[in-house]
């Protein structure tokens, strides 16, 4: 069954919300999986496992930094390329995203294996006990690297042609492996930290080898692709450029989480296995968000590729307001049902007091929040992907002195504060950048929309 979607000509409400639905549904299995497994780890090893999983989920997170670069220079150019129907052009750029994700898979598979235990000091871990499970974890789970960034790359490569339905079975099929063997691993068989960082490699090799599957049938405009073939060095240099603000992003956003959690840490170092759950449960905004986010920008790209500036603006405006409204429900979820949520994965009182209000605080910035990454897909879509990457930098950036001084004399409530007014001041600049520069494109190609 053929489930492209027309964003050219079809209805943009409807095809956006089609378009958006499998990355959305995507994004809630995978954080259900996040809570489950945060709860598989905590009953089955204790809380301090679920500190050791975070400690290493910094590094694995910085390395997507690495893996962005290519996937988000695939998804816009191979987006607008098939809406300038120039086909050839999308192969090009799908092939050349797919080379650079393996070779930063690699280097970043060779640093986890290399500096393990540096890593994870960096996060300001010192427990002997906590060290070596995050020790255990991050080296094992980097062996699946190349899995897991293959994985979002050929999904970015995918979802531009149109199908997000393809990407959603796979990776779910993928999540719900992951559940059932971490179950199995943690409880019948004993396998400790090892078993869930091994169930997560096997669940990444079973959705890498689906979407290769799928590349590869008469239904995918990739399926004649050759891998081993010279592209011209201006479309690597091209689509290095357009990913790599994003990349740039990533890190700078991870790196001053890290400098972040040395502070949350010398606080409390199980304070950060509460945030890991504050995060996941904060996740339901920012993924739906990011998934939405990721449709608008195939759905921007592929329009602005056939001058249908239009439908461009529209599609801006109807994400907006659509996330804007989901943005001040979770804002409700998150300020009442804040202690029902943490006391369901944490028994002691102390963690349930520091979640609940980490909960209730951030709760108050997610519609910010959701027009910040909103708008970041429409930049990007257009190819103006600096715009998001210098309010994300900068924003995220003025944590860091405010935390410095203000954490070791109100604590831990002062963290979670600073956070949520950069996610604030985010968003509100965001969409005023956003407009100034659409009226001002407007005005230069004389267009009325």
């Amino acid at each position: 069954m053929n489930k492209k979607i027309d964003i050219i000509e079809g209805k943009i409400a409807k095809n956006l919300f089609r378009l958006s639905l499998p990355i959305i549904l995507t994004s809630l299995i995978s954080i259900l999986y996040n809570l489950t497994d945060i709860k598989f780890i905590s009953s089955f090893l204790g809380d301090n496992a679920v500190s050791s999983a975070a400690a290493a989920t910094f590094f694995i997170v910085f390395s997507a930094a690495f893996l962005i670069v290519p996937k988000n220079g695939a998804q816009i150019l191979v987006a607008q390329s098939i809406g300038a129907k120039i086909y050839k052009n999308a192969r090009s750029y799908a092939r050349i995203s797919i080379i650079l994700t393996f070779l930063a898979s690699i280097f970043c598979l060779l640093v986890a294996t290399i500096f393990t235990e540096g890593l994870i000091k960096m996060v300001g871990v010192t427990d002997l006990n906590i060290l070596k499970m995050a020790s255990i974890f991050l080296r094992i789970s980097a062996l699946g690297f190349p899995f897991l960034f293959m994985m979002f790359t050929l999904s970015a490569i995918i979802s531009a042609d149109g199908n997000t339905f393809i990407p959603f079975v796979c990776t779910s099929t993928g999540i719900l492996t992951n559940v059932i063997l971490d179950y199995i691993f943690l409880g019948p068989l004993h396998f400790g930290i090892s078993g869930a960082a091994l169930a997560t490699i096997i669940s990444q090799f079973i959705s890498f080898i689906m979407l290769v599957i799928y590349i590869r049938t008469p239904k995918s405009k990739f399926r004649n692709m050759k891998i081993f073939k010279l592209d011209p060095l201006e479309r690597y240099i091209n689509l290095i450029r357009i990913g790599l603000p994003a990349g740039i992003s990533q890190a700078l956003f991870t790196i001053i989480s890290i400098i972040i959690a040395t502070q949350i840490s010398k606080i409390d170092v199980n304070a950060l296995g509460v945030q890991r759950l504050g995060v996941q449960f904060e996740a339901l905004s920012w993924n739906i968000s990011m998934g939405v986010s990721s449709a608008v920008s195939t759905y921007v790209a592929q329009n602005y590729g056939a001058k249908k500036y239009d439908r461009v603006n529209e599609t801006y405006k109807i994400a907006l307001i659509s996330m804007t409204v989901f943005g001040l429900l979770i804002t409700a979820v998150f300020v009442i049902f804040a202690r029902p949520l943490f006391s369901t994965f944490f028994e002691e009182e102390v963690y349930i007091r520091y979640g609940v209000s980490y909960l209730r605080i951030i709760g108050l910035s997610q519609v910010f929040q959701c027009i910040e990454i909103i708008t970041a897909g429409a930049f990007n879509g257009m190819g103006r992907v600096s715009e998001p990457t210098i309010i994300g930098a900068v924003g995220t950036g003025l944590r860091i002195p405010f935390v410095f001084i203000f954490a070791p004399i109100f604590g831990l409530n002062a963290i979670w504060i600073i956070i949520s007014m950069s996610m604030l001041l985010k968003g509100v600049v965001s969409y005023v950048w956003y407009i100034k520069s659409w009226n001002k494109f407007i005005e230069k190609k004389q267009i009325i929309v």
